[in-house]
Formats: structure tokens, C-alpha cells, sequence
């Protein structure tokens, strides 16, 4: 495909040799010798590029430059200089202009300089996709006051450099709130790193936040960057944070007053830049009072504080959620579905949602694969909710043991609660108050694997 120039001069032969040379080394161009017709059809068309004459009758290069500025920035703006007019071009430049040529230069130099500026401009557009697919992806979606004011709280401590503590349940949308504020942050260009504290061992994690050297310890075969250092300039997510050992909560705290990591096996501390976002599911008070968290890194941690509610409070919100994800799911299964009735939303406002966002995620993921039909009903949400009465599910029987029947209960609650983390074990096994091996141990004696659950 061939990229469209727009050439504009008062200097007629000058257009037009330049149109018939950009051609013939496949560019297209559109010239204009009018400065003020000019600007209308800037307006009314697409380019990739422009070349515009500094010095012109009516509107010069540099009020025409403003005007197209005004109209749109993604199209790079190369003005053509000639005698005299170079201080002209270089305020140009800090104007807005992506670059300048003079008319005496060599045509190569306006071939490198014209694909160097569409090369930039492609980047620009993939780079604005991208964004927009991830603001998309990342999300905020309600209408309930409570988000409207986790909503306005982003916006105001975005712009800020303050540390934020970010607190609710799992699945709440915590990631989703970390992220919203990195994305509208002066870092917003910079990487937004996440690392979960409870999914990572603790002797491993001091690793994976501070990094090592080589040989620095049994298994350390080559240098690793740590996630601090990799999140230099930007903002680092810490989720799951009442899971981090004492020990390292330690280490944590002396990089958040000094802004140094100590990475394992380099004697000298690396200066970092980061901004620090960190989430949890738990009660930190409860945790400081029991001797499990420490009261000097939960003031630190806790500048900025923002607590989302679970979803059972916010009904309102679960219409705009339900849509969000018909529509999403709809289109990544490629299925007809196209919205959903107001008996299915009644089932699904009156439902406890333990799992939060998350679990409301799967449970229309699970709708939209299994039907064909426009409008999602009562028994699609009622078979993928599992909703009849527990009583029933249970198959009550006069003839059943008291320990029969608790068994059944248990592998059942044990069942609706995997669900409801996502299969996650630790997650999971926390919500049950057990430890993993218990879970393991009893997922075992049920018989219950996530192969069968996700065939049925």
C-alpha cells in the first residue's frame, strides 16, 4: 500500500516536481498551492504525512501548522525551509513539527526523513490500538456510588507519586483499580509490573522482588532483575501483601524509606524509582495485632487507602458487568448472544457472588459457551449458577447417616468454593481455614478434580 503525502507550496513547479519524484519511489501526494483550501481538505482527508512550505502568501507555514495541529496531532508534519527561513523551521519544531528539509537538499534526504516520519506515525496508531485495548481490557465497569467514588479517588491520586493500599476481596477488582491508577499516572508510558506474594514462596520472593546475582546462592546460574528493577520509572503492583513473611516485610520496608534495593550477592544498593500499589484480601489491622504484619510497613504502605466493596453490596452494578462480559464473551466464542433478560438479572442480583466480579466473569463465560441463543434466559443462568437449593442438590434421603450426609455437604462446599476462586488451591484453602495439604488431602477423598468440573 502505497503512503499519501500531502504537498503543500505556493511554489507551483516546485509541487509538482516533487509529486512526480515522491510517485515514481511509490508514494502518493496530493498538492495544494492554496494555504486557506488547504486546511479544508487536511480536514476532510487522510494522510500519513505532510510537507508544508514555511514561507507562503495568505497563511504562512506556521499558522498553517497551527491550524492542522488543531485539527489533528497523529499526522507527522514535515516543513519545507528555504533561504533564510531555518530559525523559522526550528520554531516549527518546538511547535509541533515532526522534522524540516530545505529545498536545496538531496531528494534521498526527503525519501529517509518522509519514511522515518510515517514509520514513527505507524507506531503512534499501534501504540493508541494497543492502549485502547487494554483500557478496555482493564476496565472499570459500574454504576454504583461506591465505584463512583473508587472512580473519582483514582483520578485524584493518580497524578500523585503516593503509595496506595488497595483492600476487599478476592475478586473484587483489585488488580483492575492498581492498574487504572498506573495507566492515568504521569508513569502511564512506563512498565506496570504485579507480582502475588502468595503465590510465591517466601524464600523465593525476596528473589523475585530484589533480584540476585550470579552464584550467589545454590541455583543462582545467572544474574536476575527483580521485579523492582525491572519496574524502575513505573509502578509495581504487590498482591496478596499480608502474605509476605515477616522477615521480608523487613527488607520491603528499608526499600520503600531509603528507594534502594539490595540485590542477593551485590554488596552496593541500586537506586530505584518505583511507585508501590499493594493489595489484599485480609484484615492488615488484624494481622498487626496478631504479630503477623508489621504496624511500620502498614503505614507506609497505607498513604492512599481504597477499599471495594464485594458485590453483594453493589447490585446495582451487576446489569452493567452481566452486558460487559455477554459482550466481551460473545465475541472472543464468536456466538450470537446479544444481551440478557430481566428475570436472568433478577436471579443473578439476588445471588451471593462469594467470588465476587470474578466468579459473575465465569459463571457468563460459562452461559455464552454452552448456548446459541440471542438472549441469555432463567435456565442458562440457573444451570450455570447450580441454583437449585442445596437441600436439593444434596438429594435428601431418610435412609442417609448423619455422616453421610455431612460428607456430601463438605465435598460439595469444597466444590462451590474452587469454583469460586478459580481453581486457585491456596485461595481456596484459605477460605476453607485449612492448609493446602488438607485440601489435597480431602480433594482426594471426594474425588473432586477441575477436569471434571469444567466437562460439566
Amino acid at each position: 500500500m502505497a503512503f499519501k503525502v500531502f504537498l503543500i507550496d505556493d511554489d507551483v513547479v516546485y509541487l509538482k516536481s516533487l509529486k512526480e519524484f515522491l510517485e515514481v519511489n511509490n508514494f502518493q501526494a496530493e498538492i495544494s498551492s492554496n494555504p486557506r483550501k488547504a486546511v479544508a481538505t487536511f480536514q476532510n482527508k487522510e494522510f500519513d504525512c505532510v510537507l508544508l512550505d514555511l514561507k507562503m502568501p495568505g497563511l504562512d507555514g506556521i499558522q498553517l501548522l497551527e491550524k492542522f495541529l488543531e485539527i489533528r496531532t497523529d499526522v507527522p508534519i514535515i516543513m519545507v525551509s528555504g533561504e533564510g527561513t531555518i530559525p523559522l523551521a526550528i520554531k516549527a519544531i518546538r511547535m509541533g513539527a515532526y522534522d524540516f528539509i530545505e529545498k536545496s537538499d538531496d531528494p534521498n534526504r526527503i525519501l529517509i526523513t518522509l519514511s522515518n516520519a510515517i514509520e514513527k506515525r505507524k507506531l503512534f496508531l499501534e501504540k493508541s490500538v494497543l492502549k485502547a485495548q487494554i483500557d478496555e481490557t482493564y476496565s472499570i465497569v459500574g454504576q454504583s456510588e461506591a465505584i463512583q467514588k473508587i472512580l473519582d479517588k483514582i483520578e485524584m491520586v493518580a497524578r500523585s507519586n503516593a503509595k496506595v493500599l488497595i483492600t476487599g476481596e478476592s475478586g473484587t477488582g483489585k488488580e483492575l483499580v492498581a492498574r487504572a491508577i498506573h495507566n492515568n499516572s504521569l508513569r502511564a508510558g512506563k512498565p506496570f509490573v504485579k507480582i502475588n506474594c502468595a503465590a510465591i514462596p517466601s524464600m523465593l520472593l525476596e528473589s523475585e522482588l530484589f533480584g540476585h546475582k550470579k552464584g550467589a546462592f545454590t541455583g543462582a546460574h545467572q544474574d536476575y532483575k527483580g521485579k523492582f528493577l525491572v519496574a524502575d520509572g513505573g509502578t509495581l503492583f504487590l498482591d496478596e501483601i499480608g502474605d509476605m513473611s515477616p522477615e521480608l516485610q523487613a527488607k520491603l520496608l528499608r526499600v520503600l524509606e531509603n528507594n534502594e534495593v539490595e540485590v542477593i550477592g551485590n554488596p552496593l544498593p541500586i537506586k530505584v524509582d518505583v511507585r508501590l500499589i499493594a493489595a489484599t484480601n485480609q484484615n492488615l489491622p488484624q494481622l498487626i495485632r496478631d504479630g503477623k504484619f508489621r504496624e511500620d510497613l502498614f503505614h507506609r504502605l497505607n498513604v492512599i487507602q481504597v477499599h471495594i466493596p464485594p458485590l453483594r453490596e453493589r447490585p446495582e452494578d451487576i446489569p452493567p458487568l452481566a452486558d460487559h462480559f455477554i459482550k466481551m464473551f460473545a465475541q472472543t466464542y464468536n456466538k450470537p448472544v446479544r444481551g440478557i433478560s430481566e428475570q436472568a438479572l433478577q436471579i443473578l442480583k439476588q445471588n451471593e457472588w462469594t467470588g465476587n466480579i470474578r466468579e459473575l466473569r465465569n459463571v457468563i463465560e460459562k452461559v455464552i459457551v454452552l448456548t446459541d441463543k440471542e438472549i441469555i434466559d432463567t435456565q442458562e443462568i440457573n444451570e450455570a449458577l447450580g441454583s437449585a437449593p442445596t437441600a436439593q442438590r444434596l438429594s435428601f434421603s431418610n435412609g442417609k447417616s448423619l455422616k453421610k450426609a455431612l460428607e456430601e455437604y463438605e465435598k460439595f462446599y469444597i466444590e462451590q468454593t474452587l469454583k469460586q476462586h478459580s481453581w486457585k488451591i491456596l485461595d481456596s484453602a484459605k477460605a476453607l481455614d485449612i492448609d493446602r495439604t488438607a485440601l489435597f488431602r480431602k480433594m482426594r477423598k471426594f474425588g473432586i478434580q477441575k477436569d471434571d468440573y469444567v466437562r460439566s
